[in-house]
């Protein structure tokens, strides 16, 4: 008897953690993770993640970047759900959730009551473009070498009303490697592996791994941007 319920408590706990925000946050990195080292693979690139660099300015958290012979991919990833609405100049998306409840009437009528909840966040563009503009300064970053910018929402977010320019990508999960793909293919220069090395090593390198620092850079950010809702997300 105590097994089962044990077994049935174990459950319920696991079942919780995975409906929690840093959890789902998690899971959508690492199903990024497992695209982008198959870019990799087929592409002769090497994927690095959860990177965090510094300058005497300020720190900046990059969730993944992939570098092969023909460009370097900048990737933010928003692990949301709902629909949409941004572009490229402003300075706070939205995103709508819809929410069903259920509930009973005074006579014990059972129904079902929707509302629709409304949060803000800070432009993911913008975001991952003061990722790139660190990596540039300080990696000397070779010019002739293509950086691109990458916002990745998970496959449950609809992406409403949002309007970029072609040098920018916006897409969900499902689209990534298609979209990978169809930017190798449309570059005709490469950069040889000691340049490849190079790159890498310097990141490696600049990579803060101290959980302290890595504590005290997500609560400048929450303060900085003022985060109005629980969501498991780096800038």
């Amino acid at each position: 008897m105590w097994f089962l319920f044990s077994i049935f408590l174990i459950t319920i706990i696991v079942l919780s953690l995975l409906k929690s925000p840093i959890v789902k946050g998690m899971v959508g990195e690492y199903r990024v993770k497992k695209i982008l080292k198959k870019a990799g693979l087929s592409f002769g690139g090497c994927d690095l993640n959860d990177i965090m660099l510094e300058d005497n300015r300020s720190s900046s958290q990059i969730d993944h970047i992939l570098l092969t012979q023909k460009a370097l991919y900048v990737i933010e990833t928003k692990n949301y759900h709902g629909h949409i609405y941004g572009n490229e100049s402003s300075q706070k998306w939205t995103m709508t959730v819809k929410h069903v409840n259920k509930q009973r009437s005074k006579k014990g009528k059972l129904y079902r009551k929707t509302h629709i909840s409304k949060h803000q966040f800070y432009n993911p563009i913008k975001q991952n473009q003061t990722h790139i503009r660190k990596i540039v300064n300080l990696t000397n970053f070779d010019q002739d070498l293509p950086i691109v910018n990458i916002v990745v929402f998970g496959n449950k977010a609809v992406l409403k009303d949002v309007t970029h320019s072609k040098q920018n990508y916006v897409i969900n999960e499902i689209e990534l490697l298609k979209t990978i793909n169809t930017i190798e293919r449309s570059i005709l220069k490469e950069i040889d592996i000691v340049k490849q090395i190079d790159i890498i090593d310097k990141l490696v390198f600049l990579n803060i791994t101290l959980k302290r620092e890595r504590r005290q850079h997500i609560k400048r950010i929450k303060t900085k941007y003022q985060i109005d809702f629980d969501i498991s997300d780096k800038i």
